[in-house]
């Protein structure tokens, strides 16, 4: 069960902790092996360690450690088990799996099943891992087992009793349970192998996106949003786009090494994408104040915590900030970069709206919801993010081979339907005025890396990419959920306070 490399390994480990008494460091591994990366020596330890051939020792600088062979203990290999829709169970003549004696009761008996299907991905069983069940009877609310169901179909779920059934649950956001009135309980599930071939694959783009997908998809088949709510930006931004983040990402090619975001705003889709997919992403914004406050975000969060810690949520310290970024905005005094990226987001994410400079919102003044926020901020880890200033223009001619994610100013010409009653208010706005939006589409027809983009649909914008795919995602979008005042241009028009999404998603696939 493990690769001729990581046999090696192994017995590098051996010998060296016979010769040394202590096994060999990551790095010493690498050296040894030629191998580049730290993270490649630990898949192959972590490899080694599942299949109970190392121990790891707690709390010592080099935590693995050579299993004596007398401590494996053989585990029969007797079918397979589904882990989706029930199969009847297959059998596999003389195949075993070889595990830690610690990792087994003595009195008890054990059989293995490797597992088809993706129905319990989020508690970290893949198809074609092999599951270890310790055989027995009865299962306590809660705990996966192996549950024959329906003339010896089996299948392997979670087991909750209910009133007068017995639920069967998936830990797949995307599969339903399923309901029986009897169920014959085989066993429980104590230990989880992964397949090598998993974890190769656990490194591909596709499959995080698909890990990722099946956790943020909705709960509800009738919701007009496919995707929930990703919010992991730390402001709260007008205009975000925590409802497209699983539209942007299901279009993500396989084969995108880095992502380049000419538009970065609040970053909702860039920050998805670095933090839960693992991709370096690098974002730019003409705004210098707000790329000012990206970089102490992202190099510096504690630091940001602490002084946001000296302000106190209120009407008076809000409206004495809104006057210095007035002053600033208006370059009548200059700020440090430290203290202007802390009354930046003290006053977005205080302010109704958002809005840059606008008016506090009594909502956010508040003390339990203003210490979450700043925790947000000092907990902040986006990965391999960064964000600087630059114009769009610039951006996309330095960066010809790179996939772009776009997500410019809206649309505002005679045939758009922002900003009346649905869009976010802007005291300033920074990007709308005279945006180009002729010379943004002139540069994504010529460019070769290929681009998602999301815009206001709309007439002008449809027939401005009409070449390339084009995806009308639905939502809800309020300043506020919940939100029922009714302003002078929803009552010209239908009068309705449920605010629809006009939104268009474009799609062009690298051509380099």
């Amino acid at each position: 069960m493990i690769t001729k490399k990581q046999q090696q390994v192994l017995n590098f480990i051996t010998k060296y902790q016979k010769q040394k008494g202590y096994a060999p460091s990551l790095e010493e591994i690498c050296k040894k092996f030629k191998i580049a990366s730290v993270s490649t020596a630990h898949f192959h330890v972590s490899k080694l360690h599942d299949a109970g051939f190392l121990e790891k020792e707690e709390n010592k600088p080099r935590a693995i450690d050579a299993t004596k062979k007398e401590e494996l203990v053989k585990i029969p290999i007797v079918g397979i088990i589904a882990a989706g829709q029930p199969i009847e169970a297959i059998e596999i003549p003389n195949a075993t799996i070889a595990i830690s004696k610690k990792d087994i009761l003595p009195k008890e008996k054990y059989y293995a099943l490797r597992v088809q299907g993706d129905s319990m991905i989020n508690d970290g069983i893949f198809d074609g891992d092999i599951v270890v069940i310790q055989k027995q009877e009865t299962a306590n609310d809660g705990q996966t087992i192996v549950a024959i169901i329906d003339d010896n179909e089996a299948t392997l779920k979670k087991i909750y009793r209910e009133k007068n059934r017995i639920k069967l649950q998936p830990a797949n956001q995307a599969m339903l349970p399923i309901y029986r009135k009897d169920v014959e309980v085989r066993g429980v599930v104590v230990k989880i192998i992964r397949n090598l071939e998993n974890g190769a694959r656990d490194n591909t783009l596709g499959y995080k996106k698909k890990i990722f997908l099946d956790r943020v998809r909705s709960k509800n088949p009738i919701s007009q949003n496919k995707y929930k709510r990703v919010a992991l930006s730390t402001i709260r931004y007008a205009g975000g786009k925590t409802l497209a983040v699983g539209h942007i990402v299901e279009l993500l090619p396989e084969t995108t090494k880095r992502v380049i975001s000419p538009f970065f705003g609040g970053g909702s889709i860039e920050i998805a994408m670095s933090k839960e997919l693992g991709l370096e992403v690098i974002g730019f914004d003409i705004f210098d104040i707000l790329c000012n406050y990206w970089k102490f975000q992202i190099k510096k969060p504690k630091l940001l915590y602490e002084k946001l810690k000296e302000l106190k949520p209120n009407k008076t310290t809000f409206e004495k900030i809104r006057l210095i970024l007035n002053d600033v905005w208006k370059k009548k005094v200059e700020l440090d970069p430290l203290t202007l990226a802390v009354y930046y987001v003290y006053n977005f994410n205080l302010s109704y709206g958002p809005g840059f400079m606008g008016w506090s919102s009594k909502i956010y003044l508040d003390e339990k919801r203003y210490k979450r926020m700043i925790e947000n901020i000092r907990d902040f880890d986006p990965k391999n993010l960064k964000v600087e200033c630059a114009d769009f223009q610039d951006v996309i001619k330095k960066y010809p081979n790179d996939f772009l994610y776009c997500d410019p100013p809206y649309y505002l010409g005679k045939d758009s339907k922002m900003f009346k009653g649905i869009y976010p208010m802007r005291n300033i706005p920074v990007h709308h005025n005279g945006f180009p939006h002729e010379t943004l589409k002139d540069l994504l027809k010529n460019h070769k890396g290929g681009f998602i983009l999301s815009y206001n649909n709309c007439p002008t914008i449809r027939e401005y990419y009409k070449e390339f795919q084009q995806f009308f995602p639905s939502w809800q979008y309020t300043m506020g959920q919940g939100e029922t005042r009714i302003g002078l241009n929803r009552k010209n028009g239908n009068g309705n306070h449920i605010k629809e999404s006009h939104e268009i998603i474009v799609y062009c696939p690298p051509r380099v």
